[in-house]
């Protein structure tokens, strides 16, 4: 094989371009599962929220009007 000058350069640029979009790809695919690994998070967080608070309001509630049959309130 007959090297060229200026060869070797332009195929280690060629190497170097290569390798920063591949790492670019893979930054992309990663940033896009934490996300989706964040957005999991908080879509159960807000669920698991949700049913505690729930069962926390139906006992106040609760107490309440047993309060008020009562007739302490």
């Amino acid at each position: 094989m007959r090297v060229v000058p200026g060869m070797l350069e332009i195929a280690d640029r060629e190497r170097e371009e290569m390798w920063a979009a591949s790492a670019a790809m893979d930054r992309e695919r990663r940033r896009r599962e934490l996300d989706a690994a964040r957005y999991e998070y908080h879509r159960g967080q807000a669920e698991r929220l949700r049913l505690t608070m729930t069962d926390l309001i139906t006992h106040h509630e609760t107490q309440a009007r047993q309060l008020l049959e009562k007739g302490s309130a």
